[in-house]
């Protein structure tokens, strides 16, 4: 029998924990993955069978190694069949779950622990000058936003850039997924940040997460209005149209926090929420030429280079050639 890998199970996981009140996984599912790694899972304790189970009101039943044996209560009477996996549950341990995600990824600082029935701090992600609080978070939806952003905040300091990772979907409308930036909360999807590492399943790439950046001086260079959705050079308002305002944020703060390059996936990505539309790479070609273009053709500006203080290399993406100290978020 073929089994289904390690990370396949750690999604199953990651989904089922997002629901509820069940967070729970039957034994019918777990027959598809290798018995090793379903028994390593029991043994973290982030798989725990359930003992009550349900009857039909007239037997009890009870699991009993891999069989089911059905007892009548009046009689005693005992029937057993060889296959449990009807009946047989596994709850999900959130705790547990959580200090497997934070052991693998490798992070710090204060966590795991449960700010909310929504809400876990796994702990602080550090790396190449970027630092991060990360939350793991279930059933991450419109109405529930806010409730998440006041345990976070009532938890964590509020200058602190926070990643709110979502066990499921997280599909937040555009007006709320901006709100969350301007208080410096990124969010995105514990599958899709997963590293398939079969010694680390449980593993996540954070380093595909965008920091959010904070405000800085006020009489910076470039200056970026988040909720306004303005670009402000020089004192001096751009047209940058609506559909790539969010690219150039993207742009610039990967140029506040690293001075890296944007890949041409994730700049698609963000054109594509943006317009709701399909993106591919010509569009994301356009889209970096109209905001060259809203510097070049400004005729209030001087000293605009060529390209327009963007940066681009073919199949790798573009950076916003300005230095951080030139960048401010003034909302």
């Amino acid at each position: 029998m073929t089994f289904a890998n390690a990370a396949e199970l750690v999604r199953l996981l990651l989904r089922q924990s997002d629901r509820h009140p069940i967070r729970a996984v039957g034994a019918a599912d777990l027959k598809h993955y290798e018995p090793g790694i379903v028994r390593s899972l029991r043994n973290r304790g982030i798989l725990v069978e359930r003992e009550d189970l349900r009857d039909d009101g007239a037997v009890v039943f009870h699991v009993v190694d891999d069989g089911l044996v059905v007892v009548d209560p009046e009689t005693s009477e005992c029937e057993r069949y060889e296959d449990a996996l009807d009946v047989q549950t596994f709850d999900i341990d959130i705790a547990a779950l959580c200090r497997a995600i934070r052991e693998q990824s490798g992070l710090g600082g204060p966590g795991p622990a449960a700010l909310s029935a929504r809400v876990w701090r796994l702990g602080r992600h550090e790396g190449h000058g970027r630092a991060a609080e990360i939350c793991l978070v279930r059933r991450l939806r419109e109405d529930a936003a806010q409730e998440i952003v006041d345990h976070v905040r009532g938890a964590i300091d509020g200058e602190s850039p926070v990643a709110l990772i979502s066990l499921g979907s997280c599909d937040l409308p555009t007006a709320v997924a901006r709100q969350l930036e301007a208080l410096r909360m990124t969010v995105a999807r514990a599958e899709d940040l997963l590293r398939d590492d079969p010694d680390l399943p449980f593993a996540l790439d954070l380093g595909r997460i965008r920091v959010p950046t904070g405000s800085q001086a006020s009489d910076a260079r470039l200056q970026i209005d988040r909720i306004g959705r303005r670009v402000i050079f020089e004192g001096i308002e751009l047209g940058v149209e609506p559909r790539d305002f969010d690219a150039f944020v993207m742009l610039a703060e990967e140029a506040v926090a690293a001075g890296g390059w944007v890949p041409k996936d994730s700049l698609s990505a963000t054109l594509q929420a943006s317009t709701g539309r399909e993106s591919n790479p010509e569009q994301v070609d356009r889209c970096m030429n109209r905001l060259r273009d809203a510097f070049r053709r400004n005729t209030r500006l001087t000293a605009v280079p060529d390209n327009g203080f963007i940066e681009r290399k073919s199949k790798v993406g573009a950076r916003l050639t300005l230095s951080p100290s030139e960048i401010a978020f003034i909302a």
